[in-house]
């Protein structure tokens, strides 16, 4: 929907920075934010020095002999992320006699490879001593790597297979040749991948959302490239008192993007203080020349949504702020990373009353941590809800949403899981209210249960965590598929990192496809926080809430304490009342309508492309 009275239409297109809101902060950096003549813009192709996957199909070659263009199993049964889906399969290569030869040219490999991911199948009893030869140009060029082919169980069974390879060697702009030796007929070379650091990209394909098409996406925002560099004229003044969730994050990358930059966006908060904002995952740093990635991200551009101008940029740890200022110790501090943004553009929904089809923009910003010890104890999750229903009166409200007893969780929502863990941990604060659902977390033990098949069937659900809270007359829903921790009571801190999973040959999680891309990605182990491993908390499947619920208001604008509780017409700061809430005065019930009414389904990661890890 697009409103006529949408004061903040224009706004989609400018830079952010110098803000005392969203929109005098844009208009003051477009009338006076840069400096007379030519503006430095960011450049459309630049080298970006993170590790960014490059993936090539194996039909995209430049030159074959002795290999042909086959079909594979019609039904791949393992290409899924966790191996559990069947998904039409394409051609291919295969059949590869004694003497045959496959290159690929122009490949980008930037500062060095040690790796490639090889997705092949090789039935079981394949003749033994089958490998692969990588080389420099041709067959007869520099050996880069050599790596044995062991048989994946079918020719209908794909497995990503890794092959290291000299980075000293397989560097800069070659052309690599493949031969494979001693390999029956019987096998197919469905791609291959590799990361590479120092190559060039293009940062609106970096920038690219990886979304499903959904009626209810965001809005296309304008695109990186052509927009001006940032300034440290953008950072806030001196002078303006900062709240504590400001400056909290830094690089701890040598390609991360530098905390003045981080520190340009932001946004003044209805108290006057500096608080962080969304920005996007990738940049470019105008000192360095290169692309930088600040290695987080925070969802969806919240420029992207057609009710932008009633919820503006949100002031991250807004909420957090106004609690209890006076005793730190009952302070609530979430951390800037697990901050995440989701729009929702033309949202299908129904009235309660009578089942007329309704539609409403959405911006919800939820903070939801999936990589520290935080939820296993906290309940208190910051979030915004902002937008506005066909015919309706806009609202913008913000509290801490709840889920579940402080103090516990619940494991994943799987099969053989769902108990309730209390991980001896102190909530911080420790006078959090019980409320909302819950928060499903992956555990060490629920991984294990039932027979190996059970553990086989079910490791993508108990790989899930949900977040269930009550909101605005409904529920709230949030999936994470990919989160970087799991509960581990044999540890301090009560977590272990799920990419290890991975390195455990017997555990279920070992067989998946995102394991096997990840240890395929490198010679060596993978670390928690490295941007190859898949487990960065990137990937949002099936967020929704259930309904919008307003009661009549005989005020447009209330004020409540921070659990969105003790609603008055007035602040009163003395009984914690200081948040301030926009309502509609007509209210409405409006439910979702099945499937239609789900944030679309996004890998903000950009499937390893932006240099976004963990912690995320």
């Amino acid at each position: 929907m697009r409103w006529s009275t949408r004061t903040g239409h224009r706004l989609a297109g400018l830079w952010l920075g110098l803000a005392s809101s969203a929109t005098a902060g844009a208009q003051q950096l477009f009338d006076d934010g840069f400096e007379p003549g030519p503006v430095r813009v960011v450049p459309a192709t630049a080298v970006a020095p993170w590790p960014v996957l490059h993936v090539v199909d194996a039909l995209h070659f430049s030159q074959r002999s002795g290999l042909s263009t086959v079909w594979g199993s019609y039904w791949e049964t393992s290409e899924s992320i966790f191996g559990v889906d069947h998904v039409e399969q394409s051609q291919e290569l295969g059949s590869p006699l004694a003497a045959n030869e496959v290159r690929y040219a122009d490949l980008d490999l930037g500062d060095g490879v040690d790796s490639l991911m090889l997705r092949i199948s090789l039935p079981q009893g394949s003749t033994s001593g089958a490998r692969v030869e990588v080389r420099a140009g041709s067959a007869e060029g520099s050996l880069l790597g050599s790596c044995a082919l062991a048989p994946t169980g079918g020719a209908e069974s794909y497995r990503t297979v890794g092959c290291a390879l000299d980075p000293t060697l397989a560097r800069g702009r070659q052309t690599l040749a493949f031969r494979f030796l001693q390999a029956p007929a019987s096998l197919r070379f469905n791609w291959f991948g590799y990361y590479a650091s120092g190559t060039l990209q293009a940062i609106d394909t970096l920038q690219k959302r990886q979304s499903q098409a959904m009626q209810n996406a965001p809005a296309p925002v304008l695109p990186q490239a052509g927009q001006p560099v940032r300034s440290r004229d953008q950072l806030p003044p001196a002078a303006q008192p900062r709240a504590h969730s400001f400056g909290a994050w830094s690089p701890g990358r040598s390609w991360e993007c530098p905390q003045w930059m981080h520190d340009s966006y932001w946004v003044a908060g209805a108290d006057g203080k500096v608080y962080p904002t969304w920005h996007p995952p990738v940049d470019f740093d105008p000192d360095s020349g290169r692309y930088c990635s600040y290695g987080h991200e925070h969802g969806d551009d919240p420029r992207g949504s057609e009710a932008f101008a009633i919820g503006g940029l949100p002031p991250f740890g807004y909420v957090a702020e106004q609690h209890a200022p006076g005793n730190p110790a009952q302070q609530r501090r979430e951390d800037h990373v697990g901050h995440k943004v989701l729009v929702a553009n033309n949202w299908q929904m129904y009235r309660a009353s009578d089942g007329r089809g309704e539609r409403c923009d959405v911006v919800v910003k939820l903070h939801m941590g999936t990589h520290s010890p935080d939820a296993l104890v906290n309940t208190a999750h910051e979030v915004f809800v902002s937008g506005q229903c066909e015919g309706q009166q806009p609202f913008d409200v913000r509290h801490f949403a709840l889920f579940g007893a402080a103090g516990s969780f619940k494991e994943a929502e799987a099969p053989g899981c769902g108990q309730q863990i209390v991980p001896a941990l102190a909530p911080q604060p420790g006078n959090q209210p019980m409320g909302g659902i819950h928060r499903a977390i992956p555990t060490r033990d629920c991984f294990l249960r039932g027979a190996a098949g059970d553990q086989a069937q079910h490791v993508g659900a108990r790989t899930v965590e949900f977040w269930l809270s009550s909101l605005l007359g409904g529920d709230l829903y949030a999936a994470v598929h990919n989160p970087a921790r799991l509960y581990d009571p044999g540890t301090p801190a009560r977590i272990s990192r799920t990419v290890e999973l991975c390195y455990l040959p017997n555990h279920p999680l070992a067989a998946t496809l995102a394991c096997q891309a990840t240890v395929a990605a490198s010679p060596s182990p993978v670390a928690w926080d490295d941007p190859r491993s898949f487990f960065r908390g990137s990937r949002h499947f099936g967020h929704h809430f259930s309904a919008l619920r307003f009661a009549d208001s005989a005020n447009g604008v209330l004020y409540t304490n921070v659990y969105g509780q003790n609603a008055r017409a007035a602040p009163d700061p003395a009984q914690g009342i200081t948040v301030r809430q926009r309502v509609p005065t007509s209210g409405f019930y409006f439910r979702v309508d099945g499937q239609l009414s789900l944030f679309p389904d996004v890998d903000y990661g950009a499937g390893g492309r932006n240099g976004v890890r963990a912690p995320n």
